[in-house]
C-alpha cells in the first residue's frame, strides 16, 4: 500500500494536468525536493511520471485495496477506481464502478470529464475504447458537450498517437449527433480535417473521417476537392491512403462526365511523368504509377456500373488491364462484348 498512498497523495495533492510512463526510475538525488516525497514517483510542474516497473506494483496494491472496501465508502471507492483506471483504462470493474458513482452523484461529470482527459494524456491509454466510450456515456446522460472543445481534443490525442480509431470514431460521434444539420460546423470541420490531412497523409483513419463528413456535407465542391487531392498526390507519391481516398471521391463524383475525363487525364499525366518535378520523392515514381493503374482499373469498373460505358480510349483501358488480377477481368465485371 506504500506506493499506492505516494500515487494518491500526488494526485490530490498536486493540480497534476499530464501523465508519462518513465522507462527508469531516475536517482532520488536527481529530482527537486518537493518531488522527493513521491519517490519512486515523479511530480514536476504538475506533471506525473510514473515508471514502468511501477506499474505492475501499483495495480497489484490498487486491486487489493478495492476489493476490501465496503460499498458504501462513497471517498475511498472514488480515490481507489481513480487510480485504477488511471493506470489500466481498460478495466471494465473500475469504469462500472464509477458509473455507478457518478449516478449516485459521489463524482460530479465534469470531474469525471476532466480525469478523462488526464488519462489520454499518456498515448497508449488514449487508444482505450472504454475510456471513449465511459466519455460518451457522460455526455449523453449527464454533461452538456462543448463541440470545439471535443473537437481540439481528438485532434490533440490523434497528433500523439497516430492511427487513433477510437478518438476518430468518437470524432464521429460528436459530429453526428451534434452538428448533422448545422452545415456551417460540418463545413467548417470539412477545412479543418482537409488541414490536418495535408500534415497526415499517411493516417488512413483521417480519411475515413474525412469521408463520414463528405457524405454528411450538402455543398461540397468536386472540383475544388479534387484539385486539393490531386495537389498532395503529385507532392507525396506513392502513398496509398491517398489513392484509397480517390476511390471513395468517384463513388462520389462518378455521375459527373466531366468527372471521369478528368480522371483519365491525371492518370496519363502521371504514366507520362508530367508531375515528375514537382514531387517530394522521385523515387516513388513506380509505386505511384502502380496505384494510378489499379485506380485506373477501379475507376472503369465504377463508369461501367454507373455510366454503362467507359470515358477513355482502348489503349488506356488496356494499360489499366496489365494490372487486373485475371485477363477476362472487366468480362468478370459485366462487360459486354
Amino acid at each position: 500500500m506504500q506506493l499506492y498512498q505516494k500515487l494518491c497523495n500526488a494526485l490530490y495533492g498536486n493540480e497534476i494536468n499530464e501523465l508519462g510512463l518513465l522507462h527508469m526510475i531516475p536517482e532520488i538525488s536527481d529530482l527537486p525536493l518537493e518531488s522527493q516525497i513521491y519517490f519512486p514517483l515523479i511530480v514536476v510542474e504538475n506533471k506525473l511520471g510514473i515508471a514502468k516497473q511501477c506499474l505492475s506494483i501499483l495495480l497489484k496494491e490498487a486491486h487489493e485495496y478495492f476489493i476490501t472496501i465496503d460499498g458504501n465508502d462513497y471517498k475511498h471507492l472514488e480515490q481507489v477506481t481513480r487510480v485504477m483506471i488511471l493506470l489500466k483504462p481498460d478495466n471494465y470493474t473500475a469504469m462500472n464502478r464509477r458509473k455507478q458513482l457518478i449516478r449516485l452523484k459521489h463524482i460530479q461529470p465534469k470531474d469525471e470529464i476532466s480525469l478523462l482527459e488526464l488519462i489520454f494524456t499518456i498515448p497508449k491509454h488514449s487508444k482505450s475504447s472504454i475510456a471513449w466510450y465511459h466519455r460518451q456515456w457522460i455526455f449523453t446522460n449527464y454533461a452538456k458537450l462543448n463541440i470545439q472543445h471535443e473537437f481540439k481534443l481528438c485532434t490533440a490525442v490523434s497528433m500523439s498517437y497516430p492511427r487513433n480509431y477510437y478518438a476518430w470514431t468518437y470524432r464521429h460521434w460528436v459530429l453526428f449527433t451534434y452538428c448533422k444539420s448545422n452545415q456551417a460546423t460540418v463545413e467548417r470541420e470539412y477545412k479543418d480535417i482537409c488541414q490536418w490531412i495535408e500534415l497526415n497523409i499517411s493516417d488512413y483513419s483521417g480519411f475515413q473521417y474525412l469521408q463520414q463528413i463528405m457524405e454528411m456535407y450538402d455543398n461540397i465542391n468536386q472540383e475544388v476537392h479534387m484539385k486539393w487531392l490531386n495537389k498532395l498526390i503529385i507532392k507525396y507519391p506513392g502513398h496509398e491512403s491517398l489513392w484509397c481516398h480517390r476511390r471513395f471521391c468517384s463513388t462520389q463524383f462518378i455521375q459527373l462526365v466531366q468527372y471521369c475525363h478528368e480522371q483519365h487525364q491525371f492518370i496519363k499525366d502521371i504514366m507520362q511523368d508530367v508531375y515528375r518535378y514537382q514531387s517530394l520523392s522521385v523515387e516513388n515514381s513506380p509505386l505511384q504509377k502502380e496505384f494510378a493503374l489499379k485506380f485506373g482499373l477501379f475507376h472503369i469498373i465504377m463508369e461501367k456500373r454507373r455510366h454503362d460505358k467507359l470515358y477513355t480510349d482502348e489503349p488506356t483501358k488496356n494499360l489499366y488491364l496489365t494490372v487486373a488480377p485475371t485477363s477476362n477481368f472487366m468480362d468478370l465485371q459485366g462487360e459486354k462484348k
